[in-house]
């Protein structure tokens, strides 16, 4: 859609991007939750990231880290045309929440590969410990009649 002038005007929305120590902060938060990543790969938004999104330091910027003009007239801080632009950012992320991860600069790729590589580690440290959840032999015959 397009206004009354010939040529649509210009918005520019800018976001600072994280340091790098910050991205590997979040990271670190997020690899000690697998499961969520996995929900946020499934489109789901995980509840128990919400504070890697808003938290100080975390995906979702500041207002100082976020900056926007228009080339429209109007005098306001925020006119209509970069709030019609935020709310179709607003929709993408809602579509996808990886796009937080690469609006702030972190490579969603190696981010879910180190996930991946941390829990894989994880669970083979524990492979020679005991669980109650393994059916012994003998256990086996017992519950299923089975020689």
């Amino acid at each position: 859609m397009q206004g009354r002038r010939k040529s649509p005007y210009k918005v520019e929305i800018r976001i600072g991007r994280l340091s790098e120590e910050k991205c590997q902060d979040i990271m670190a938060r997020c690899n000690r939750r697998i499961e969520s990543i996995e929900k946020l790969v499934s489109g789901e938004f995980p509840e128990e990231l919400k504070d890697v999104f808003t938290q100080e330091g975390g995906l979702f910027p500041t207002p100082k880290e976020i900056s926007f003009q228009c080339s429209c007239p109007d005098w306001a801080m925020m006119c209509k045309h970069v709030a019609a632009v935020m709310y179709g950012i607003g929709v993408r992320f809602d579509e996808n929440p990886f796009f937080f991860f690469n609006l702030r600069g972190i490579d969603i790729d190696r981010f879910i590969d180190t996930a991946l590589e941390n829990r894989v580690e994880s669970m083979l440290s524990h492979a020679d410990c005991q669980s109650s959840r393994i059916i012994r032999d003998a256990d086996v015959t017992e519950l299923f009649g089975v020689l």
